[in-house]
């Protein structure tokens, strides 16, 4: 690689690492994208659609960029729940990605406009004109329409347009033998009107009705949340608005012994059958509708156990990658909007050994986005991010955009001019010269490999340690009397091959030999290679390395090896045979 391309970068902190400075955007293209230059710092997108969202949606207005903010606060359990992001043809049954029990809906067939400029839930809403638009919704052995139901709720927010103020909004009516069954919720001049026809069982076979009509009328233009809790148990029914009730109906007389929908009914649960507006978020479940219902979470408090809980939403980014081992954070910057009274927080995760989305690596806050960052360093890294509405649910925060700068550590250079001493005199030994390397890196707490083999692209065996005078095992450095800082010089003989092929337990302990020491497989005591032999041909070659390597997550802070040299060993050869 040509070094000249990095006179155009500033002069790094540590000689041998490179700024990189990455950014996390919320529109991009692939994840292979690549984050890494050799030139000058620059910002790279990241594809934040491949996020795993934990009840955080990308989210897109018309005419901004992407932005990252909580999920909408869709039901978690239900029958049935439409957010209308399906298509208008087949619309699913889930369609906001929340899973329910609602193998015995299913719907017969859908006629709906998409509206993508209003929208309750998710980024667009169902826009129903008259008897042109309906959904029909088989409902026939679902428990809550049968013949004894538990309680249940329907809740449907709506938008009601000009000509909505006369409307059938939702029906499942049947006609037995002339006598009419079933529910239908109309708006009579904008006021929610809920008919109930002989559902209620009465003794001796009969059955009655009832209806419930709100006095308060539904606002042209506005969204609004209709609700309906059939109490079937204490034949108790009430309706809703905007979690208020506006009205009720309550039977205790002794001969109302049920509630129920006629036996073997197959008629269809009809969804805006003549109405004009919009509908989003219809919703069929078990239990007491919420009487509070907010575009995002809100605060809940136990009044109980005096406990007030919030718990927000988070996205995780995917396994990120750099190039080198051994990266560190530098600054972090990102662009967000957080309104009064909400909450966001970042947190990262790095480490220089590949790990999972279960893995147990601990995550480790931002509080300050140029300061006090994560000092571990990494090759593989992983954000996060936490979003808490305000405590009414109204607002929320958003990210719009995510960068970081990094110094990542690369590999030292090849060293230079690796060669024979011509001035040995030691028959028994070989010594070999070279230039220092100029990284900082390997002057401090560095160090050489040389390696050897009988073949030139075939090395054998390796030389990185060396007795000092206390006869312990240190690294190589090159330093010795006879040589000065820029001309290294390292001799090696039988004692210096032993030293590395057999390295006893207990060695290498100290922690600035840490890294050196974790190559070692203490186990067996023993590495590969093998002692010289007379009449061979051996070829040696060298290596420099970052105090980062480690044989384990850390191989890349080697350098490459040197061009070989050889040396012979002589061999006497007598008449003898």
């Amino acid at each position: 690689m040509d070094r000249n391309r990095f006179r155009r970068w500033p002069a790094p902190k540590t000689i041998g690492s490179y700024r990189r400075t990455v950014l996390i955007s919320l529109c991009f293209l692939f994840a292979g994208t690549s984050l890494y230059s050799w030139e000058v710092p620059k910002k790279e997108t990241v594809n934040l659609s491949l996020w795993k969202k934990i009840g955080v949606v990308e989210h897109k207005e018309p005419g901004k960029k992407n932005t990252l903010k909580p999920k909408e606060n869709t039901p978690k359990y239900g029958e049935l729940f439409f957010d209308f992001e399906g298509e208008p043809n087949e619309p699913n049954l889930s369609e906001s990605g929340t899973s329910f029990p609602s193998k015995s809906i299913s719907v017969v067939s859908s006629s709906y406009l998409e509206d993508t400029k209003t929208q309750f839930f998710g980024k667009k809403s169902a826009y129903f004109s008259g008897r042109r638009n309906q959904i029909h919704l088989s409902v026939s052995g679902n428990s809550v329409f049968g013949t004894h139901p538990d309680p249940f709720s329907i809740s449907i927010p709506l938008r009601m347009g000009e000509q909505g103020a006369g409307s059938v909004i939702l029906d499942r009516t049947v006609y037995v033998k002339g006598k009419k069954y079933g529910i239908s919720l109309e708006l009579n001049e904008g006021k929610p009107t809920l008919f109930v026809n002989n559902l209620l069982q009465k003794t001796e076979g009969r059955t009655s009705s009832f209806v419930l009509e709100s006095s308060v009328k539904i606002k042209r233009q506005t969204w609004e949340v209709i609700s309906i809790y059939f109490d079937t148990l204490n034949h108790r029914y009430v309706l809703y608005q905007n979690g208020i009730e506006t009205a009720e109906y309550e039977n205790n007389s002794p001969d109302t012994i049920g509630f129920g929908f006629p036996e073997n009914d197959s008629t269809p649960l009809v969804l805006g059958k003549s109405y004009y507006g919009n509908l989003d978020g219809f919703h069929i479940h078990k239990g007491e509708p919420e009487t509070r219902y907010t575009k995002f979470e809100s605060v809940k408090y136990d009044d109980d156990t005096k406990i007030g809980s919030m718990e927000g939403n988070l996205t995780i980014s995917p396994i990120l990658e750099t190039k080198f081992s051994n990266s560190i954070l530098q600054q972090i910057q990102w662009k967000i909007d957080k309104p009064q009274d909400t909450m966001i927080e970042l947190y990262f995760r790095g480490s220089n050994q590949k790990f999972n989305e279960s893995s147990s690596l601990s995550w480790t806050r931002i509080r300050s986005l140029t300061s006090d960052l994560p000092k571990h360093r990494f090759k593989f890294y992983q954000w996060k991010i936490w979003f808490r509405p305000d405590p009414m649910g109204k607002t929320v925060p958003n990210v719009q955009s995510l960068s970081f700068d990094y110094t990542e550590q690369s590999p030292p250079d090849i060293p230079t001019l690796f060669r024979l001493d011509p001035n040995n005199s030691k028959e028994d030994q070989v010594c070999f010269l070279w230039n220092s390397n100029h990284e900082k890196e390997v002057q401090n707490g560095g160090g050489y490999i040389i390696h050897y083999g009988l073949l030139p692209n075939r090395m054998v065996g390796s030389i990185f340690v060396k007795k000092n005078q206390g006869n312990e095992l240190r690294k190589i450095d090159g330093n010795d009397e006879t040589s000065s800082f820029r001309n290294k010089r390292f001799c090696v003989d039988e004692d210096t091959l032993i030293s590395n092929i057999y390295i006893p337990e207990g060695q290498l302990e100290s922690p600035e030999d840490r890294s050196l020491a974790d190559q070692v497989d203490f186990s067996k005591k023993e590495k590969r290679g093998h002692l010289f032999q007379s009449g061979l041909t051996y070829y040696f070659r060298i290596s420099a390395y970052n105090r980062y390597l480690n044989e384990w997550d850390s191989k890349d802070q080697r350098s490459a090896l040197s061009p070989p040299i050889s040396i012979s060993f002589p061999k006497e050869v007598t008449n003898l045979k």
